[in-house]
């Protein structure tokens, strides 16, 4: 039973040794992180505090004081993280980390989510007046942003229509050159067409204008062909009396 008494108070003793080495090493890095940002050395604060965070992660001071590094590191969304963080102990100031994550939100130039942050802060602490400055400045900030975007946006309309009125008269320049390239050819094919029929004109006049005999002129040409023909028929019957004189004509009887 003695020896029993004796390991479970032995167990104790080293529990107590490392958990006071345990904190002696988290209050070691926590001085000499703070040491670090009171010379504006906020890289090596951010480090240390960081190394603490992950060891201690529900703690939630360490948070705050690593979000304040991040703040000044101009690391805001992860400031703004380490902030929400610290929110879960209760330890904490909630007046204040509200305030500063409105303040990380500002820098960022969301000026709504400020607005949201600073106004939870006047709800735990309606007194302060850092709080009610940066409020009511960030509303004015919020409506000059409203009112730029509100340009912005008109003149990026104004930009489109331009643009959009732009293109419309090129498409109609384009409509229209293609139009009158059109109207070209068809003219070409009609004036081409207009030629071929105005030359088959031509040549039917020129046929039909080329000299045509006279009915004096056609009774000449008959009574030469007449004569012609008469001459060759007393040529033939001369012949033929000849032939005959000379009995070389020999009668062929023909088998009908």
């Amino acid at each position: 039973m003695r020896k029993f008494y004796f390991i479970l108070v032995l167990l104790m003793a080293v529990l107590a040794q490392n958990c006071l080495a345990l904190n002696y090493e988290k209050v070691l890095k926590n001085r000499n992180a703070k040491k670090a940002y009171q010379k504006e050395d906020f890289a090596k604060a951010e480090e240390l505090f960081k190394q603490n965070s992950i060891e201690y992660p529900e703690d939630g001071k360490i948070h705050y004081n690593l979000a304040n590094t991040h703040y000044k590191n101009e690391k805001y969304d992860e400031a703004i993280a380490e902030y929400k963080a610290s929110l879960k102990n209760e330890g904490v100031n909630k007046a204040k980390v509200l305030y500063n994550i409105g303040d990380s939100y500002f820098q960022n130039k969301d000026y709504k989510k400020a607005i949201e942050y600073y106004r939870d802060s006047l709800i735990e602490n309606p007194k302060d007046a850092d709080t009610k400055y940066n409020y009511e400045l960030t509303r004015q900030y919020l409506q000059q942003q409203q009112e730029q975007q509100q340009q912005q946006q008109n003149q990026d309309q104004d930009q489109q229509d331009k643009k959009d009125q732009d293109q419309e008269k090129q498409d109609k320049q384009q409509q229209n050159q293609d139009e009158q390239k059109q109207d070209q050819e068809e003219q070409q094919q009609q004036d081409q067409q207009q030629q071929q029929e105005n030359q088959e004109q031509q040549n039917e006049q020129q046929q039909q204008n080329q000299v045509q005999p006279t009915e004096e002129e056609k009774k000449q040409a008959e009574r030469i062909l007449d004569a012609m023909q008469r001459a060759e028929d007393d040529n033939q019957q001369e012949r033929m009396k000849k032939l005959l004189q000379q009995g070389q004509v020999k009668k062929v009887d023909k088998n009908w």
